[in-house]
């Protein structure tokens, strides 16, 4: 059988981005929470400078649902749930495999024994009066989290990792709420244990229904986020991992032409068919990512398909950066430039632009005011760092 061609880069990211809903129309707002739950984790953020949290901007890069529908998906319906830490939106029938083993995370910590009290307590009042917010709670501080935090928080931490509670909503602060388990996701408490093959092979499946497309070490490296620092086997063991589920045929090889020569890279087998009806002709629109999106999600992979490293520097001092929150900009499945800026005074003003390829000018005014329309700004104006060419064009009302 003769060999395969290798693939380019340039048809990589063409599949990735279709896999990962940045291509083609947006999604109906009928199809939104489906399509969205084939993601399998959104990561949840608190900054909203944007107008948009990170979560809002992954969910408005694909849909022309509403943003309500994101938390309808996740807090109404319960489709995905919650994570405590790391905070994710995950795959509801995902859950029994990733809280197998979360005990583990807090057994025999700091605090562990001081805090059976308090959660003792937690539980009763909330079956007694309903969810309970941290911020709700008072208490002493201890050792956690930045540096110290409420015991009651801590406890709450604790609770969801023993599988007790879950998180149930977001205040309108965006504070989170907790529920006792069976109120959110009753099957959580009665799930039966997995075999350690079957365990592995739902984490190898889970990084790269993920990811979608990576190579070897990219999905190790996924693969060991999965597990969690405190039971993961560690890169080496999920290579192994790795290595067994493609001989397996749980995953697919294909041989991608990158710039230092040809790699082997993986889908899902199950996606072989996805892979050759992909197409590379170009999307022209142009969508702002959020920082956190899926496509960024193993930041080695971001580089090697696009070009650049990619920063979040938001928690960066501020004579560090040289941007707060800069959204990569997505245009014809490349990444082209980043733009930053903020929700003031009901416009959107950018205050940062940096493009490192060409974009239609069009295009980018057009994904620009669609961007600002949902993060409910009305006009779009630009900084004086922004060039004039730019600063000019950008500019203007959102219902033009």
């Amino acid at each position: 059988m003769q060999k395969a061609a290798p693939k380019s880069l340039h048809e990589v990211r063409a599949f990735l981005a279709e896999k990962l809903g940045l291509r083609g129309p947006f999604w109906r707002a009928a199809e939104s929470m489906d399509r969205a739950v084939d993601l399998g984790m959104i990561q949840i953020d608190s900054i909203i400078r944007t107008g948009l949290r990170n979560h809002e901007i992954v969910w408005a890069a694909r849909s022309d649902a509403p943003v309500a529908d994101f938390y309808k998906m996740v807090y109404g319906e319960r489709r995905m749930l919650e994570t405590h830490y790391p905070i994710f939106a995950t795959r509801r029938d995902w859950l029994p495999q990733f809280l197998q083993d979360f005990h583990k995370a807090v057994e025999g910590s700091m605090h562990y024994e001081e805090l059976k009290p308090i959660k003792r307590k937690l539980v009763k009042q909330i079956k007694a009066s309903g969810p309970v917010s941290p911020g709700e709670l008072e208490a002493e501080r201890i050792i956690g989290g930045f540096n110290t935090v409420k015991a009651t928080t801590k406890a709450l931490e604790h609770l969801f990792y023993e599988g007790k509670v879950q998180v149930s909503g977001r205040t309108k602060n965006f504070h989170r709420q907790f529920d006792v388990t069976e109120n959110v996701a009753p099957e959580l408490l009665k799930h039966p244990r997995f075999k350690k093959s079957d365990h592995d092979r739902f984490m190898v499946e889970s990084a790269l229904g993920v990811l979608k497309i990576a190579s070897r070490n990219q999905l190790a490296q996924r693969v060991n986020h999965h597990f969690g620092n405190w039971r993961g086997p560690g890169l080496p063991e999920s290579r192994k991992l790795v290595d067994r589920y493609a001989r397996e045929g749980l995953l697919e090889p294909i041989t991608v032409k990158t710039d230092d020569g040809e790699e082997t890279w993986f889908i899902l087998a199950k996606d072989h068919a996805a892979w050759d009806a992909s197409t590379t002709k170009a999307d022209d629109r142009v969508r702002l990512v959020a920082p956190l999106d899926n496509l960024l999600f193993n930041r080695d992979r971001f580089t090697q398909l696009y070009g650049f490293t990619y920063k979040f520097e938001a928690y960066t001092p501020v004579r560090q950066r040289r941007f707060y929150f800069a959204l990569p900009i997505l245009w014809k499945d490349d990444v082209v430039g980043l733009i930053d800026g903020k929700r003031e005074d009901g416009k959107w003003l950018v205050t940062g632009l940096d493009l490192t390829k060409p974009v239609d000018a069009d295009a980018l005014r057009e994904g620009l005011h669609r961007f600002a329309r949902i993060a409910g700004a009305e006009k779009v104006a630009a900084g004086r760092k922004v060039a004039d060419k730019w600063r000019k064009f950008l500019s203007g009302s959102t219902k033009d």
